[in-house]
């Protein structure tokens, strides 16, 4: 992450990989919720909201008590992905997988028409 850059980037032969950490409560090791962009050789990006199990868990148990969401009675977001465990690590190892079985098209939301690093995805 360089001076000034808000994204904690990992290149990899077959795209490179974003992560909107927060600098104040995200590790790399830990990180549970994050918005990611994906850049393709072809020069599309894809951007995705990533969660493990147990933030989804959390997040619904929090509305359950807050009565958001219906109460917590459902979760849902554009461009989502579920991993099983935390981390930048898991989440890479998603993305490659998304990557070279052509899933990302699917799973992600192209980012078209906007800067690189411009979210189509609002947060939860």
């Amino acid at each position: 992450m360089g001076t000034g850059d808000p994204y904690t980037t990992i290149a990899e032969p077959t795209f490179v990989a974003r992560f909107l950490l927060d600098p104040d409560t995200d590790t790399v090791s830990a990180v549970a919720n994050v918005d990611a962009f994906v850049d393709l050789p072809d020069g599309s990006t894809w951007a995705l909201t990533i969660f493990t199990v147990d933030e989804v868990g959390r997040l619904l148990a929090r509305w359950r008590e807050t009565g958001e969401v219906a109460s917590g009675s459902y979760f849902w977001a554009v461009g989502q992905l579920i991993v099983p465990e935390p981390g930048v690590s898991a989440m890479i190892a998603a993305i490659r997988e998304l990557v070279c079985n052509g899933d990302i098209t699917s799973a992600g939301v192209r980012c078209e028409g906007q800067d690189r690093g411009t979210s189509a995805i609002t947060g939860q």
